[in-house]
Order: C-alpha cells, then structure tokens, then sequence
C-alpha cells in the first residue's frame, strides 16, 4: 500500500536556536515490546477514500497504521522519503500541489508558511489533539494570527552513540567523531548542513546559524578530519541503527532511543550521549500543502493516523518521544514506563530548551562547504 520514492533528490540546510542544551545522557535498557491495538476510528466517521501523497520521514509512519488507515477510512498513502527540511522544502517548491502532507522541523515549518506552500489548519477542531500534551498546541513559533502551522509529532535531541567495546575512555566532546582511532567507523545519515552545524558546534562559532566565512573554514577543516572516519553516510536514520548493531560502524549521530534501537536490531549495548559543546534537536509535524490536489483527505488521515495506540507503538518501534500525552498513559499501563521515562517521554518541556533547527542564513554556502570534502 505504501510507495516509497527516490528519498534523495536535494542537499539540506538546518539552523539552531542559541541556549544550550542540558539533557542528561541516556543509557541502553531493556523493555519488553507491547502490542499495540488498532487505533478506533473516530466517532461518527465514515470511510473517505483517496489517496494522499506524503513527504516524510521513515519514522512519521507504520505500516500497520496505514494498514488500518486504509480500512477505517478508505484513505491510502503514498509514501516519498524525506530525506531533510531543504530536501522538503526544495522539492515541495517545484511539485506543489503533487504533494499533500510535509513533515517539517521546528524554524523549518515557518518558512514553509512565508512562501506560500502550507496553510495553516486549526490544531484545536481536531479530535485527536485532544490526545496532545497543551503545550504542542501552543508553540508559538508554529502559531499564526490564520491558524497552526503543523500537526505535532515528535521531539529528540541529537545525540552521538558509541560502542564501549571500541571506544574508549568515556567521550563527552564532538571530538571522539574526529579521533584517529576510529578511521572508517563513524556513521551519520547524510544531511550536509546538520553535519555542517555539528563542525560549528564543535569549533565553537559564535552563530552556527550564521557562520562568518572564516567559521566556516575552520567548520571545514573539521570535516576533513571526520571524513577518514566515515564508513557511511546513510539515508535514514534506521539505517545507522543497523550499522552500529552490525558493528560496522563503532560511533554514529542518532536521536533518543538509541540503545534500545540497537538492542532490539541484536546488536551490542552502546551508550549514547550529549557533547558537551552542545547539539541541535527537533520538534517536528506535518504540514498542509496549500495547493495539494488530496488536501481535504488530511484531516480525516490524522484523525485516524496519530491516534494514541498507533503512537505509542511508533514510541516502541522508534524510541525518542512523541507530543501525544494518551500515548504516554498507554506505554505506562501496558508496563513500557521505564523506557518511556528513560528517553523522557513524560518530559515535553525539555524540548523547548534544545537548539532548534531552522534554516541558516546562507544555505549555499554551507552545501558548498560540505560538497568541497564529502562531493556532491
């Protein structure tokens, strides 16, 4: 039912909020998986049919979800990897109307709303928000005086996670990505400006969102000391799952839940933590395509879609922590309270105090930047 496309088809550009970012490091754990029920329909609906097209990320979705989707509603879902904001936002700026749903981060979304290619809706005449903790309803980045700018989905810092089999000695710093020691073993999905604001981060440049050129420079000269230790750089950030539970790659960037992830793949027990330089994180949801053919579908979708059960069980598949509180109330009675707990799903409010991504002042500059040591 779901068709998956070419997810790369544009280089991307994100930015970070100033403040710091002070989560505690999580540690791997056990959970034991718990069955999640088909979501209900909602009361009084009737099958819509059609289909919608969605640009997204692998984690926006489950296939038993869309399964389920389809049968209480008649909707499909035809499914385009997303593979980051300028990717998103390049593409849906040349088909327009051909898609339906964006899923967007953060700053991201309001520069969507400024060039015209999503519309508000009214987060508070959906049934399911109900389900939402108050505060996704009310960010007031994503708040216009027309409307919300998206859907609320999730939120996670970005972290580094490492094998302690192979990497010794306890990191704290972006410099572990970097060391010698580790030549081919570094794993990170392949978005050239995230990758950029890492360099920044970890050379100290005053605005990583906007990097004089000599920041930039020295942002370079960091990559060229990462590029040696790069085994890959993946599409989809359950592809870096899979190379650190494979041991192929020994270190990777990756969002919370980590641990579990790679536990759950059959791979090691790897630990993952926040630099002490600081990172960046998301708050993400899908938008309203203003000129989308299906837009009247979309409602309907995620009345359907972003039900508690079928988020709590994305919870379980994907580890960091969704913005649907009745999820949450699920995971603790079908006894997931621990693992929620540990990637502080019970903590919303901590998202707020993350570097938020949005786009920087000068995108061409920071993908040439990249291009000039990884190609482009």
């Amino acid at each position: 039912m779901v068709q998956r496309h070419s997810r790369r088809e544009f280089l991307k550009i994100t930015g970070v909020a100033a403040g710091g970012l002070a989560l505690a490091a999580c540690s791997s754990g056990t959970s034991s998986p718990a069955a999640s029920a088909g979501a209900s329909a909602p009361a009084g609906s009737a099958p819509a049919g059609g289909s919608i097209n969605f640009l997204t990320w692998s984690d926006h979705f489950g296939e038993a979800a869309l399964a389920a989707v389809k049968e209480q509603t008649g909707i499909s879902v035809n499914v385009s990897e997303l593979a980051d904001n300028i990717d998103g936002f390049n593409k849906l700026s040349q088909v327009k109307g051909q898609l339906d749903l964006v899923s967007g981060d953060a700053l991201w979304v309001p520069k969507y709303y400024d060039a015209g290619l999503v519309e508000t809706i009214d987060i508070n005449s959906f049934e399911v928000a109900k389900q939402l903790y108050p505060m996704a309803r009310e960010f007031d980045f994503w708040t216009k005086p027309d409307g919300y700018l998206a859907y609320p989905w999730g939120w996670s810092p970005i972290q580094v996670v490492y094998n302690p089999k192979y990497v010794t000695g306890s990191p704290d710093s972006w410099e572990v990505m970097i060391d010698p020691k580790y030549a081919g073993k570094v794993v990170m999905e392949n978005q050239p400006t995230d990758i950029m604001l890492f360099a920044g981060i970890a050379t100290g440049a005053k605005d990583i969102y906007n990097m004089t050129d000599a920041e930039l420079k020295t942002a370079q000269d960091w990559l060229r000391k990462l590029k040696p230790n790069v085994y890959k750089l993946v599409q989809q950030n359950n592809e870096t799952v899979s190379a650190l539970a494979s041991e192929e790659a020994w270190l990777g960037t990756q969002n919370l839940g980590a641990p579990d992830r790679v536990k759950d793949a059959g791979g090691p027990e790897v630990v993952a933590m926040i630099p002490k330089e600081g990172t960046t994180g998301f708050i993400d949801g899908e938008m309203t395509v203003k000129e989308g053919a299906n837009k009247a579908l979309i409602k309907p979708y995620l009345e359907a879609a972003a039900q508690a059960e079928w988020v709590a069980q994305n919870f379980l598949d994907n580890g960091r922590p969704l913005l649907n509180e009745k999820a949450y109330k699920l995971l603790v009675d079908g006894g997931n309270q621990d693992k929620a707990d540990r990637y502080l799903y019970n903590q919303p409010e901590l998202a707020l105090k993350m570097r938020l991504k949005g786009p920087a002042g000068n995108t061409d500059a920071y993908v040439s930047a990249f291009n000039e040591v990884f190609g482009g």
